[in-house]
């Protein structure tokens, strides 16, 4: 069974600064917009869960965040799999 990938701590800090090189919330904005194309469910329920708390702010982007970090991930464990196999 395919699992969720173990996010590692160089990948956090890739993302961390992926984040820092976009200014405002230009960042998270961005990825909201491609996960309502790629992954329309997702964004939808993230919409969702964060109208529902007193800063809906800050739940919508956790939660791109996350998703950003499982996704950069498993971008990463691909590629180390690929290397292996050459």
């Amino acid at each position: 069974m395919a699992r969720l990938p173990i996010v590692t701590q160089e990948v956090g800090y890739a993302i961390k600064a992926e984040m820092e090189r976009e200014p405002g919330n230009q960042y998270v904005v961005k990825l909201l917009e491609r996960i309502e194309v790629e992954n329309p469910c997702v964004a939808e329920f993230i919409s969702q869960i964060a109208l529902q708390h007193d800063d809906p702010i800050a739940v919508s982007t956790a939660a791109i965040l996350v998703y950003r970090l499982l996704e950069s991930q498993l971008e990463a464990d691909d590629m180390k799999e690929q290397f292996k196999k050459k």
